[in-house]
């Protein structure tokens, strides 16, 4: 694609040479012909030595110029558009079922759905139109799976689960798995039976080996636009709210509630029957004892306000040197006591 025609469908200005550009790569490692972009104030000095073809840019920016430039409102969007057009998606499957698939007879399966090797769709399943379920995913007596939706590999969901349009499930996950629920019963657990399902709305992403367990009762519900990272754990009766994005092994104890618009980072733990408040932020390893108010950030264990986890968490840097210092007092008050005594 030429340069002059990524900028105009990205809404955007070139500034410069006018050159074909054959892929995409990072400023360091951008060949003559590929495309680049400066998302980040901090990486500004790698401008100077890019071999790079063209640059996505922020309107704004008054840096260093190399070959060309394309001004843009958000360098980061521009390259998420700019790798769908570059790259465009060559490796969906040709629609139909695979023969070593087994599909029972009473699953409905719309047009143009793509069946992989040693899928299994269980009584009753329903595959929208254009959907692909990867090889060896197992689908559950009474899913629905809406429209558009792109199964990887080896995905297992468990019966009456639910899932919107434009759904994507990425290798290994497991959605609607019985919830970790027991009764202790004269000394023994007893497992609780897990009736309820799993929905995940439209346009939802789950990662690669993530875990989302089936209701108690009701419902286990991931909103529209949520996206869910590799080993993300999801417990009974969590609600994830709309376009909250939960990145790699945090965990969420059952019935925890979050709002829409969150954002967890990795490592991040919630203990049960909480409230994460809209527009919240969770800082990577926090441990979540207590609800969370809207638009707060917290880090830290016990989770905190962020500011007050830092200055903790300074405080507790300078144990080492407060400690030798308090030693040496002790030391010191000791020899005036002794000499103090010795004049007496």
């Amino acid at each position: 694609m030429l340069a002059s025609e990524l900028a105009r469908r990205l809404e955007g200005r070139l500034e410069g040479p006018d050159t074909e550009l054959t892929g995409v790569a990072p400023l360091e490692e951008a060949g003559t012909s590929e495309l680049s972009f400066l998302h980040s104030t901090k990486y500004v000095d790698r401008m100077e030595h890019t071999s790079a073809a063209a640059v996505l840019v922020d309107r704004e920016y008054d840096g260093p110029s190399p070959n060309a430039l394309i001004r843009v409102t958000s360098p980061y969007a521009a390259l998420r558009q700019s790798l769908e057009w570059l790259y465009p998606e060559t490796d969906r499957p040709t629609p139909g079922v695979h023969p070593s698939a087994v599909v029972d007879p009473s699953a409905r399966l719309g047009e143009e759905v793509a069946v992989g090797p040693m899928a299994v769709l269980e009584a009753d399943a329903e595959i929208g139109d254009r959907t692909t379920v990867g090889p060896g995913s197992y689908i559950g007596r009474k899913v629905k799976v809406g429209s558009d939706c792109r199964i990887h590999p080896n995905v297992t969901v468990y019966r009456r689960c639910r899932m919107g349009d434009r759904v994507e499930v990425l290798a290994g996950a497991v959605i609607g798995s019985d919830g970790f629920g027991h009764s202790r019963e004269e000394g023994v657990y007893r497992k609780l039976p897990h009736i309820g399902i799993v929905v995940l709305e439209d346009d939802v992403l789950v990662g690669a080996c993530t875990t989302i367990d089936r209701a108690t009762f009701g419902e286990t519900r991931i909103e529209r636009g949520a996206k869910l990272d590799n080993l993300v754990m999801i417990a009974h009766n969590c609600v994830v709210g709309p376009d909250t994005a939960v990145a790699g092994q945090a965990g969420m104890a059952g019935s925890t509630t979050v709002g829409g618009g969150v954002q967890i980072a990795g490592q991040a733990g919630f203990a049960g029957h909480l409230e994460v408040g809209e527009g919240a932020v969770v800082g990577a390893q926090a441990g979540v004892t207590k609800d969370i108010p809207e638009g707060s950030f917290v880090s830290g264990y016990p989770a905190r306000p962020h500011r007050e986890a830092q200055l903790q968490q300074a405080a507790l840097a300078r144990l080492p040197g407060l400690r030798k210092k308090i030693r040496e007092l002790e030391r010191r008050i000791a020899e005036l006591e002794d000499r103090l005594r010795d004049e007496d």
